[in-house]
């Protein structure tokens, strides 16, 4: 009887088991991606951020979901005291961005709080580059982002959007067929696509179109 009974539960610690490793693994990669942020690895991704975006004095950025706000006060600092960053909050509180901009001593930060669903409400026709970091598989109406980040952004701009591979450790990822496929329906042209990004991530940088080449 003792050895049926043990039969019959293993295909529950089986279950169990692959359950813990799946919750694991999640916790890995956001572990990971924490520690890469604050320490290893951030000034060489920030450049390459900076050169892909084509990141200038003066010029305006959008940091979607912008976290910690750490990426958004490397970015106020590139543009200067003519430029402006625009961050949205996501997932931490923006309060949380408060609190790093003023310990940066950094001015040029506008942090978006009215930012209901999956609209960012970034301004208008407001940012020369965008920069959606390990966060685009977090919306769930990625039409209505991408829509709103095409009027966000102005004619010629640039925007990046970095994220885990297909299969990558948390499971919950876009893969980059399907956001080329979702930028693209509207009206961002694909510029470059990188898939040895820091982290195992990829890279995919789109342009909106200048004026004078939407008119053709």
């Amino acid at each position: 009887m003792a050895s049926r009974d043990t039969r019959s539960l293993l295909p529950w610690a089986i279950v169990g088991s692959a359950i813990i490793v799946i919750l694991a693994l999640g916790y890995a990669a956001g572990s990971m991606l924490e520690t890469y942020n604050n320490d290893i690895g951030f000034a060489e991704e920030a450049d390459r951020i900076a050169e892909i975006l084509e990141v200038q004095p003066g010029v305006s950025v959008g940091d979607v979901r912008a976290g910690t706000g750490r990426w958004s006060v490397d970015l106020a600092r590139r543009v200067g005291a003519g430029g402006m960053v625009y961050a949205t909050p996501g997932p931490d509180p923006p309060s949380v961005i408060y609190e790093t901009v003023a310990s940066a001593g950094v001015d040029n930060v506008t942090v978006i709080v009215r930012t209901p669903g999956d609209a960012p409400r970034l301004p208008i026709a407001c940012c020369e580059a965008i920069l959606v970091r390990f966060v685009y598989r977090h919306f769930e109406d990625r039409q209505r982002l991408t829509r709103s980040l095409s009027l966000t952004m102005k004619p010629g701009g640039r925007l990046a959007v970095i994220d885990w591979h297909a299969g990558a450790l948390d499971g919950n990822t876009v893969s980059k067929e399907t956001a080329i496929a979702e930028f693209t329906a509207d009206g961002f042209e694909l510029v470059q696509t990188i898939d040895d990004w820091a982290l195992g991530a990829y890279c995919l940088v789109f342009r909106k179109p200048a004026v004078e080449s939407a008119r053709r």
